[in-house]
């Protein structure tokens, strides 16, 4: 398939967001003008509800808007990950399949991978795990801090810490996904409230599982 040129991606008159943000529910619509309307927005939900592709959405509109100049995508290596051992190829080999919930969004959303990777050429998405942000300073970013129930206190300081207020931080998660094997970590709920509480902050749920009733009944056990 050939790649869209620079011109040809488009963040507007995009059929498939469009039809999407009509089909949000009301809670994932706080969710979106949260995200937007909010340096900091935390969202604790369990699998299913959407947290992912409203924060991907959200941002990509105020990317549109020019109200930020590019999306960070962060996730941090888990234990789940690292029992995989040595993997062969690039770096950027090697995290790939940390990154197919974004690419899963972006889909949904109307930006086939081909066009994303487009976008990370030109610095638009910036795809990263939490191991090379030391003296990273994030400016007028939309920053998703996935799975953030894997972050401990430490790395979540680390993230934060590197953002200007002139950034929109989603940082969501799920306490019954942890897959850091033993872990009894809430660092990442008491610092998200923590956070949420602050003039320039917000906490949001989302409740309904879009998977349907058996991925609920599975998470609720």
């Amino acid at each position: 398939m050939a790649r869209k040129s620079e011109k040809e991606i488009s963040l507007n008159n995009n059929k498939d967001r469009d039809r999407f943000y009509t089909k949000m529910s009301a809670e994932q619509k706080v969710l979106f003008e949260s995200i937007q309307n909010n340096i900091f927005t935390f969202c604790e939900s369990v699998a299913g509800t959407g947290k992912t592709v409203v924060s991907v959405a959200a941002m990509l509109d105020l990317l549109s808007k020019g109200d930020i100049v590019k999306i960070i995508y962060l996730q941090k290596i888990s234990g789940r990950f690292l029992q995989h051992g040595f993997l062969p190829g690039t770096i950027e080999e090697k995290t790939d399949a940390l990154w197919t919930p974004f690419y899963d969004a972006m889909d949904t959303l109307g930006f086939q991978p081909e066009m994303v990777d487009k976008m990370s050429e030109m610095g638009i998405i910036l795809l990263t795990t939490d191991f090379s942000l030391r003296g990273v300073n994030f400016e007028k970013a939309g920053v998703i801090v996935e799975e953030s129930e894997n972050c401990d206190l430490e790395t979540l300081r680390l993230i934060f810490t590197r953002c200007h207020d002139d950034c929109h931080i989603a940082m969501i998660g799920d306490s019954r996904q942890k897959d850091n094997k033993g872990s009894k970590n809430t660092d990442f709920i008491d610092y998200g409230k923590y956070l949420a509480k602050a003039p320039f902050g917000n906490e949001c749920s989302l409740t309904k599982n879009y998977r349907g009733k058996f991925s609920q009944l599975a998470e609720m056990y």
